[in-house]
């Protein structure tokens, strides 16, 4: 598995491809980036709140998906604040 750098690089680069035509107004521009962002966070914190209720046998790949998924949010986090912040 890729270490954590490249896990949130990896989030980075594919938010960014992910937003195009950023508005030019920042409340337009923020509003924007969360409509794509937002069903990013549903996606990981649903994979975290299912590992909540797994039992402890469950299979590491689970437990794998869901730190990949986070990593990845904290990546495109990263991307969105970037690009809210760009003049």
């Amino acid at each position: 598995m890729p270490d954590e750098e490249q896990l949130r690089q990896n989030g980075c680069d594919m938010f960014q491809m992910m937003v195009a035509d950023l508005p030019t107004v920042h409340q337009e521009r923020g509003n924007h980036l969360e409509a794509h962002f937002r069903p990013l966070l549903n996606v990981a914190m649903e994979m975290v709140m299912t590992l909540l209720d797994m039992p402890e046998n469950t299979s590491g790949t689970y437990y794998a998906q869901a730190y990949i998924a986070v990593q990845n949010l904290i990546g495109a986090q990263k991307a969105a604040m970037s690009m809210y912040c760009r003049a």
